[in-house]
């Protein structure tokens, strides 16, 4: 999975951009406050620009709004089942191979990420913007 670099926080016209990875931390080294909308728009898109991962972007510009993510269990035959829904940014953290952990109802199984489909094929298969298909296996008695 990859690491969000920077978290966004505060409200009103106060931001703080806080650094998380270490590389953030090689660039900023400490979290950075911006009183005006205009300079923490214009870090955001520079330091996007270089590559750095945000969490809540959204919260500063609304072009990088969150979208629907769909997630669908991979049968044994093939078929896809639907699981569930929930909104995050297009850029995921996720990655194929990736291990998400059961839910509280499925404590005895973990999800592995076998494809993320993004973009206009996710929309017109799947009815979302991005869609994570998984295959779930058993970890019952591995501990």
């Amino acid at each position: 999975m990859k690491r969000m670099d920077y978290t966004i926080s505060g409200h009103g016209r106060q931001r703080t951009i806080t650094p998380l990875s270490n590389r953030a931390k090689e660039r900023t080294p400490a979290p950075v406050e911006f009183g005006e909308l205009t300079e923490v728009k214009l870090f955001l898109k520079t330091t996007q620009a270089e590559g750095f991962r945000f969490a809540g972007a959204n919260l500063i510009d609304p072009e990088q709004k969150q979208v629907k993510n769909r997630y669908y269990v991979i049968g044994d035959d093939g078929q896809l089942t639907a699981v569930g829904d929930d909104w995050g940014p297009l850029d995921t953290v996720w990655e194929e191979g990736d291990v998400m952990p059961g839910q509280s109802r499925n404590t005895g199984t973990e999800a592995v990420i076998e494809k993320i489909v993004k973009g206009d094929s996710a929309r017109k298969m799947m009815g979302c913007d991005l869609a994570f298909l998984l295959r779930l296996r058993s970890i019952a008695g591995l501990n």
